[in-house]
């Protein structure tokens, strides 16, 4: 199990608003494959407000009240964003510093940690992705909450990361550690690749608290220091390097298809992103009638000229074969790099986009069109880069299963079907979502992943009815997409399932996705997350525009 600890503090979350770019920061390790410890700092400003407040009434600093108040701002910003991550399909679960066993000792504004429950973080990443913690605040024996100095979320997170053993990332404002202020000198300022101890606590104060590094250093340990959504950072505790690679300083330019419910809220993250994102254009059916939309004079209807190679990226959200297909294939033999949330039309001309991206050195990513929130994609990918699949299988329709559990829970299927279509996991018409056609998509995708080059001997399909869910006593009923090699050679299989009440798939609710790939060799991977909704979807596409942009050199 691979566990990072990552630190937001708040010259990064600056506000509310600024969550989901902590969710979308926190996404990109869950869908490589890591735990994530996610410790958090609270909003810009926040402390200082609330020692003013503190001072308004007494003297703050010997007060014991203090800390009761100014531990608000950390329990606020630490609890809107486990809830954030939940919304967008990851796995997570919130712990206070009480629960992990945070003690420290020392002055009520200025103590230091002595000791932690390390075991309670352990327990938990052994069934979910992520553990939310607030930085900054401890107890003492007394049980009392303490703080950690200015800065102190960076305390926190050092300290757990030693505790566990595990590597530790600060995001901050900046992208690197510099011997001298860029915001003054501008690009004389050089960015460090790794800096030794002796000269981090030189220079990286403010960057990083002075009591953390002194710390870490103590320890003999690396800390490293990024950015948001950046390749690179600056290792703190390594022979001083200075970074002379090149980086992109200009914005990631997008081309979208798509502005409807997945389209808009994909749009709306664009603009969350408007430092790092600009979008060029957007193709939809009629402009006219998005002429409130604070992107209106980007819309455009023409998709005889959309396909341009002035563009770092394509993102597909469209519906059916046609256009998508085509327009994929154009924007690849640009040269430009495509992300798909259409799994229909990646399914039906995956042969033809991935030679179109071989012959111009392109990327094809579609990690939304299967799962959703739930990376799928990206571990049959790791798995066939190292193993031999022997199968897999998942719950791969969010709607479906949404409906099959509210049947479960008393209401009749048209009920069931009204409610998906309400809250957005169903369109108005989800035949292709019962009749097997979406989910059949998806395991073609995944079956060209884990097994490319064959072809099933067989498949065997079943179709969602009113009549077909009958839940025995004691199962779990689930729409259940298998691929599998026998002594025939390779089949698969897309129906409903009556499993033990236990089985992990079962444990999939509402429009949740999992999937389990057995290896050759024995070993057993799971992967869970949300698998519809505008939420999930969208922070998939955004993790594969980012991905883009960090492993694929883009024009200057």
């Amino acid at each position: 199990m691979s566990v990072l600890v990552v630190k937001f503090g708040g010259s990064v979350l600056t506000s509310e608003s600024a969550l989901q770019r902590a969710v979308a920061e926190i996404y990109r390790y869950v869908r490589d494959a890591r735990k994530v410890i996610a410790v958090v700092s609270a909003f810009k400003g926040q402390t200082d407000q609330l020692m003013r407040l503190a001072g308004s009434y007494t003297q703050a600093s010997t007060s014991s009240a203090t800390p009761h108040l100014v531990a608000t701002g950390e329990m606020r910003a630490a609890t809107l964003l486990a809830m954030a991550c939940e919304r967008s399909g990851i796995v997570t679960r919130f712990r206070s510093a009480y629960e992990i066993g945070l003690l420290a000792e020392g002055e009520r504004l200025n103590a230091n940690p002595t000791a932690i429950r390390a075991e309670v973080l352990t327990r938990d990443l052994q069934s979910i992705d992520l553990v939310v913690v607030p930085g900054y605040v401890a107890e003492n024996a007394a049980g009392e909450p303490v703080l950690l100095g200015r800065g102190g979320s960076d305390m926190t997170a050092v300290y757990i990361a030693h505790a566990l053993d595990i590597p530790v990332r600060l995001i901050k404002d900046v992208d690197a550690v510099y011997d001298n202020d860029p915001a003054q000198v501008g690009d004389l300022a050089k960015p460090y690749e790794a800096l030794d101890w002796d000269e981090a606590l030189k220079i990286a104060f403010p960057v990083v608290q002075g009591k953390a590094m002194r710390y870490a250093a103590d320890q003999g340990m690396q800390v490293e220091v990024a950015a948001l959504a950046k390749g690179y950072r600056t290792i703190l505790g390594a022979a001083s390097q200075v970074r002379t690679a090149p980086v992109l300083k200009r914005k990631i330019r997008l081309a979208v298809m798509g502005a409807g419910g997945v389209g808009a809220k994909f749009l709306e993250r664009c603009m969350e992103w408007s430092d790092l994102i600009e979008v060029d254009r957007v193709l939809v059916r009629d402009p006219a009638r998005r002429r409130d939309h604070p992107l209106a004079s980007r819309f455009t209807s023409d998709a005889r000229a959309f396909v341009r190679g002035d563009v770092d990226v394509f993102v597909d959200i469209g519906t059916g074969v046609s256009p998508s297909a085509e327009l994929l294939e154009g924007f690849l033999k640009a040269g430009v790099s495509v992300t798909s949330a259409n799994k229909q039309a990646v399914a039906a001309s995956g042969d033809k986009l991935r030679a179109a991206a071989r012959a111009s050195g392109a990327m094809l990513t579609y990690s939304a069109s299967v799962g959703g929130g739930a990376p799928i994609i990206e571990a049959l990918k790791r798995a066939v880069k190292d193993h031999k699949i022997k199968a897999f299988c998942g719950v791969l329709n969010g709607t479906s299963n949404f409906v099959i559990d509210q049947v479960e829970a008393g209401k009749t299927f048209d009920a069931a079907m009204d409610e998906a279509r309400r809250l957005g996991f169903a369109e108005p018409d989800s035949t292709a979502d019962l009749d097997g056609t979406d989910v059949g998509a998806k395991l073609k995708l995944l079956r060209e992943i884990a097994f490319p080059g064959e072809t099933p001997v067989h498949i065997e399909v079943g179709a969602i009815t009113e009549e077909s869910l009958v839940i025995p006593e004691g199962k779990g009923l689930r729409y259940v997409a298998r691929c599998y090699r026998t002594e025939r050679g390779l089949e698969a299989s897309m129906k409903l399932e009556a499993l033990d009440a236990d089985h992990y798939l079962v444990g999939a609710r509402g429009e949740q996705n999992r999937a389990i790939i057995e290896l050759e060799n024995g070993d057993v991977w799971y992967v869970t997350g949300k698998g519809a909704g505008a939420w999930p979807t969208t922070e998939a596409l955004l993790a594969d525009v980012l991905q883009i942009a960090r492993e694929h050199p883009l024009r200057p």
